[in-house]
């Protein structure tokens, strides 16, 4: 994984004036490349793939919407979070108002307290 340092600018934060790594994302992998990968490694062919890829995507989509965990067996969880701006009762409450985004949050699969997402990760500096 390359990174590249990035200075700290904001003067609130206690690590003003320091380093601090950030990840570079040179590529971006879609569903097409993802399909020939997996037809490369298993008997399946491209098409097989993308039918599969293409049910998922309606499914979990339709599932977090819905308001479910979706585990993804080895991979982990997904679910998506709300971020709100504070009332001072729940009366005050209006939903078009307060609520300012929706963000998916993912917790990848940990083992014994260990994360097989992150073994193996080698780092380069750009």
């Amino acid at each position: 994984m390359n990174y590249t340092l990035k200075k700290q600018k904001s003067p609130i934060l206690p690590s003003a004036g320091m380093y601090v790594a950030r990840a570079c994302h040179d590529e971006v992998i879609d569903t097409e490349q993802i399909a020939a990968k997996i037809q490369e490694n298993c008997t399946l062919k491209r098409s097989d793939v993308l039918a599969v890829l293409s049910e998922l995507e309606d499914v979990l989509c339709n599932c977090l919407k819905d308001g479910s965990i979706v585990q993804l067996n080895h991979l982990g969880r997904l679910k998506l979070e709300i971020e709100g701006k504070p009332v001072a009762s729940p009366e005050d409450f209006d939903p078009k108002k307060h609520i300012r985004n929706v963000r998916l949050h993912f917790i990848p699969e940990s083992r014994n307290g260990h994360q097989t997402l992150y073994e193996g990760i080698k780092f380069a500096k750009r």
